[in-house]
């Protein structure tokens, strides 16, 4: 369906305007279209803002003039634009088929790539030679199947095919004479082969999730009223469209049409908490459960973090500028290494609270398909820039971000590398997302993360480092615990466990286990010193302490402000630190 009026059709912005550009350039002759390809779009339909798929909105806005427009994918083979062009075609195949001998006529076109493409570069030249032609496009849906990212000896030989006859496409002057143009639609670039990326007659364009402008025309549109009825979307909603928008950030329209009509449709009221709750089940759906959001826990903040004076500090200081909009000084990224045990998950919730902002957390979205690992990633990072203001979490990052170096795995962890290195040291995203780093090994994270612009700031976490240190943690757990500790027992914790370098872990073990023996002898929450002497003189740490102490030189040595050092560590000597670390790395090598 063409639009009637062509002074009616909405402007141009965001992705399409880009490729209006770079197509309006000639200097290429394929597209590369990726990102968020299975949304709605909106086109103008006699007068009226309607929203379609992709491919209705290339058909109708994009190319609504074109001499043939042209759609292939390997499940359902050629199909055309309009009724028309598929007349057109099978004219011109009738006379193929009497000068080649062929059958094409009445068998139809071949449905494979590899023996399409010959036929469709004849039909180009052919169509596009004419005197009123107004060019010719053909798009690709699900290209990754037909040239997928796969190493040259891993690739069949109709793959290595259809790669070489896109190859010559893109640097046919011929074609960009003709104005013969071939997209190829996918979810993810990185899912292509490398060669057609490179190449220099190849423009990418990616689909990024809609803007807040973009969710509130959408939310004014026709749909709402079919939805919502008489009451109008008012009528449901607690929430003003507008600010219903804003609340909508990190959906693409698609989804935020579902988080509506499941609400109304089931005689719901559009809530904050509907809104909230389903917005991060769409989101984790999407991302098929590699991320998960961190409720914010009522009551919980930095208050509730024993020891650590340095690294609060530090954080309260992020959570004001955040609380007050000063993000243009925010860091890009934050790196808390430190010890296994040493409370760096539970520090970083309770700052998330403080701050007030969402909290995403990346779980492992490594797969071992071709191509899905990309994909995830892709997903993941689009929905993260959406989404901000927002806490990134990543734990275990020097296994989540991968290095340059390919591990036999056909360049996956570098182009994953790759992709996280370019999208953490984007400026443009500085107070929109904060990036939280978490590892016990912060020496295995690659340097390019390190650097300032990325994980510059790097805050390290330490077990308790005197009587004081013990003694607190001891308070301040056994206070989210609801135990009393009497003083009798607050002296024998500072006596007899006061040298040692306990973490919040090792001390909440210590506290359950006292507890338990404090239950089983009926006397509940009335922990005594013999219940604490039991838990302790009964435990046997299963942890290697030279493992420990190689996670905890590593924090050190991560550190670049001696304010967030131990005394011991602030005034040590640094090469002597580097060569006891080295032993022990050696030693666990």
């Amino acid at each position: 369906m063409n639009e009637r009026n062509l002074g009616e059709r909405l402007p141009l912005d965001g992705w399409a305007l880009a490729l209006a550009r770079r197509w309006n350039s000639e200097s290429y002759t394929v597209f590369v279209l990726h990102g968020n390809i299975f949304d709605v779009f909106p086109v103008t339909v006699d007068g009226q803002v309607t929203y379609v798929p992709l491919k209705g909105f290339l058909s109708q806005r994009l190319f609504p003039e074109r001499s043939v427009l042209l759609f292939y994918d390997i499940g359902d083979g050629l199909t055309f634009g309009s009724a028309d062009m598929q007349q057109r075609f099978f004219e011109w195949i009738e006379v193929y088929d009497r000068v080649e001998g062929t059958s094409y006529r009445s068998l139809g076109p071949p449905r494979e790539f590899t023996r399409l493409a010959p036929l469709l570069r004849r039909f180009f030249l052919a169509a596009a030679d004419g005197t009123n032609t107004r060019g010719i496009t053909l798009i690709i849906d699900f290209p990754e199947k037909i040239i997928p990212a796969t190493e040259e000896s891993g690739a069949s030989l109709d793959e290595r095919m259809a790669l070489v006859t896109l190859l010559k496409w893109a640097a046919s002057s011929e074609m960009r004479r003709l104005d013969v143009c071939v997209l190829l639609v996918t979810e993810s670039a990185a899912e292509l082969h490398s060669d057609i990326l490179q190449h220099p007659h190849v423009a990418q364009v990616r689909i990024d999730l809609p803007g807040e402008s973009e969710r509130r025309r959408f939310l004014s549109a026709d749909w709402v009223k079919e939805i919502s009825g008489e009451r109008g979307l008012e009528g449901w909603s607690d929430i003003p469209p507008a600010d219903l928008a804003h609340r909508t950030a990190g959906l693409n329209l698609l989804r935020t049409k579902h988080l509506v009509a499941e609400a109304v449709r089931n005689g719901q009221r559009l809530t904050a908490e509907h809104i909230a709750s389903g917005k991060k089940r769409l989101i984790e759906e999407y991302c098929q459960g590699l991320v998960r959001f961190k409720d914010p826990k009522p009551g919980v903040s930095l208050d509730n973090v024993a020891t650590h004076e340095a690294a609060k500090k530090r954080l309260r200081e992020l959570a004001w500028l955040i609380k007050n909009g000063k993000t243009s000084v925010l860091e890009r990224g934050l790196l808390v290494p430190g010890r296994v045990g040493v409370g760096k998950s539970f520090l970083i919730d309770c700052f998330a609270s403080e701050c007030g902002l969402p909290v995403m957390e990346i779980g492992e979205f490594r797969s071992k398909w071709v191509g899905d690992t990309e994909r995830q990633q892709a997903r993941i990072l689009m929905t993260i820039r959406a989404l901000g203001p927002v806490v990134v979490v990543v734990d275990e990052a020097d296994a989540v971000f991968g290095s340059r170096v390919s591990d036999g795995d056909s360049g996956v962890s570098s182009r994953v590398f790759a992709a996280f290195a370019a999208h953490i040291g984007d400026s443009s995203l500085r107070g929109r997302e904060l990036w939280v780093a978490m590892t016990s090994r912060p020496d295995l994270l690659s340097i390019d993360m390190k650097r300032q612009g990325r994980f510059g700031l790097c805050m390290p976490l330490f077990p308790a480092q005197n009587p004081d240190d013990v003694g607190e943690l001891f308070s301040v757990i056994a206070k989210s615990r609801k135990v009393d500790l009497s003083d009798e027992v607050q002296a024998y914790v500072r006596a007899t466990l006061g040298a040692l370098p306990l973490t919040g872990s090792d001390v909440e073990s210590i506290i359950n286990r006292a507890r338990e023996r404090a239950v089983l002898a009926q006397r509940d929450d009335d922990v005594h010193v013999e219940d604490l002497q039991d838990a302790v003189d009964s435990f046997i740490d299963p942890l290697d302490p030279q493992l420990l102490a190689l996670q905890e030189l590593a924090a050190v040595l991560a550190t670049s402000d001696r304010r967030y050092l131990p005394p011991r560590y602030a005034t040590a000597d640094r090469a002597e630190l580097e060569a006891q670390f080295a032993y022990l790395k050696h030693r666990f090598r």
